[in-house]
């Protein structure tokens, strides 16, 4: 075992309904001031499209996402604008700080001190940059060495290709990573499925498809700090 990634959303942090508001208002807005500078629309329609949009913004780059956003608004953006409104997007929620897993605190700085690397794998429609300013907000962005955004790469858990991301960006093989999240589907057999080793995680909410691993022998975890109470990552001698 040379590294354990994680699962982002309710695993690392989590979101309420009102956190979700607070950061598309800080998208929608960033999007109808540079949009407004074309043409005349009011932020109720930049809203009701961003919104259209919500079942692919996991796998729709930034730069994907605004181009779509200002078609649907009569509004066709030269490659400078679409890259200056892009980078306006994703900057837009510098300051949007999520709930915690508190665990986290503890955790991650002990598995770092066994002299293991730390991911993060998401499914979100943070960018890799967003889902880091979201983390330096908590204090907790010096913890990781690979963030991989599934907004970012343009495609999401549970396709292998974005696990064979993160084997490669850590210069690792498959079996020498642990994979721990909150899906059965994305966490447990997403990476599995490359040769990754993989823990199912429900502390903080039960997977709905948690039934799928019950045929697996894999650990199902309450707590993240099971991972060191129940041995599941050593040292890292090499």
């Amino acid at each position: 075992m040379r590294a354990v990634s994680f699962d982002l959303w309710f695993t690392l942090i989590y979101e309420e309904e009102a956190d979700e508001r607070t950061y598309t208002f800080m998208r929608v807005k960033a999007l109808h001031k540079g949009l407004s500078r074309f043409r005349e629309i009011s932020l109720e329609d930049v809203m009701d499209v961003y919104k259209s949009l919500k079942f692919a913004r996991e796998y729709l780059s930034a730069k994907s996402l605004v181009n779509l956003v200002a078609l649907a608004l009569g509004i066709k953006l030269s490659r400078g604008e679409l890259e200056k409104l892009s980078r306006d997007y994703v900057r837009s929620t510098k300051d949007f700080t999520p709930k915690v897993n508190i665990e986290v605190y503890e955790v991650i700085p002990k598995i770092r001190e066994l002299g293991l690397k730390t991911a993060i794998v998401s499914n979100t429609s943070f960018s890799e940059e967003g889902v880091r300013a979201m983390l330096e907000n908590l204090r907790l962005a010096n913890y990781f060495d690979v963030i991989v955004s599934s907004s970012s790469l343009g495609y999401n858990k549970p396709v292998p290709r974005i696990y064979k991301h993160l084997v490669r960006e850590l210069s690792l093989r498959p079996r020498e990573i642990l994979h721990v999240g909150d899906s059965c589907i994305n966490d447990v057999l997403g990476p599995m499925s490359v040769g990754l080793r993989a823990a199912l995680y429900v502390g903080l909410r039960k997977d709905r498809d948690a039934d799928l691993c019950s045929r697996l022998d894999v650990p199902v975890l309450r707590s993240l700090s099971e991972l060191l109470e129940k041995n599941l990552i050593t040292r890292n001698t090499t």
